[in-house]
């Protein structure tokens, strides 16, 4: 049985919505406003929803979009997974430079435009990218991770439902039977801590409850022994310029690629 603290964690606009295990507890809600924070209080595994692992050149590019590309076909839904900005434009971004500004920044870096959805979520990807050139000791056990492909392998089979609607919410709980006592309940309890987050940090979020669905089925293959995850691409991880592996944990009984 795990024994270890462990944590799945989404981004929540504007903090981050963390589930965690503490040994063989039920699962937490926590919403913080610091990545590291969390981090430093005692978490032993986290699998992030955010790129991690850089590109700022064509190189580093080629082998983040060979992550990407295998995530996209592993869980079935190509417009899940959005292009990664450079490190630079996460840079801009956390900075507070506007969209046409980033834009700019990643098509210099990487000869390319940016999304507006890769704009908004760039600060919290440059936030995990800073935290992680800092603390070369985390970069092994704090993993990117991307909730589709983690339904998909514990699910065994393709997600039909969108995670927005109600049945893509009980499809994606009905992937947790058998990994998770009463994933319902769970859900449920986790909802709930959330109405208790602290106020100052509460006020600069809004998590939904596919936030909380995505932060739970991270926290579930986060639990498992790290012998047991298999990661994307299966047969080589990539690094950036900094040293950051670029790949994505999940869990299956059987490979996804």
């Amino acid at each position: 049985m795990p024994t270890k603290t462990v944590a799945g964690v989404d981004w929540a606009g504007g903090a981050w919505l963390a589930v965690v295990f503490d040994g063989d507890n039920e699962p937490a809600a926590r919403l913080e406003r610091d990545l590291e924070a969390l981090w430093n209080a005692g978490v032993d595994r986290l699998l992030v929803d955010v790129p991690i692992g850089l590109p700022d050149d064509a190189e580093t590019l080629a082998a983040r979009e060979a992550v990407d590309s295998a995530a996209r076909s592993a869980a079935e839904r190509p417009s899940s997974v959005f292009p990664v900005p450079s490190r630079r434009a996460c840079e801009a971004a956390m900075e507070g430079a506007d969209y046409e500004a980033v834009n700019e920044r990643n098509r210099a870096d990487l000869d390319k435009g940016l999304s507006r959805q890769s704009y908004h979520i760039a600060p919290a990807v440059g936030e995990v990218d800073a935290f992680l050139r800092r603390d070369e000791a985390a970069r092994e056990s704090v993993m990117e991770a991307h909730p589709e492909v983690c339904f998909r392998g514990l699910n065994g089979s393709p997600l039909e439902r969108s995670k927005t609607t109600a049945p893509g919410v009980g499809e994606r709980l009905g992937a947790l039977d058998g990994h998770l006592d009463d994933p319902g309940a769970a859900l449920g309890r986790i909802c709930r801590q959330l109405t208790d987050a602290p106020a100052d940090v509460a006020a600069d979020a809004d998590p939904t409850v596919d936030d909380a669905v995505d932060a739970l089925g991270l926290a579930v293959v986060a639990r498992r022994p790290v012998d047991d995850l298999r990661f994307l691409p299966e047969r080589e991880t990539h690094r950036d310029s900094e040293g950051i592996p670029m790949r994505m944990a999940y869990w299956s009984a059987a490979p996804l690629a």
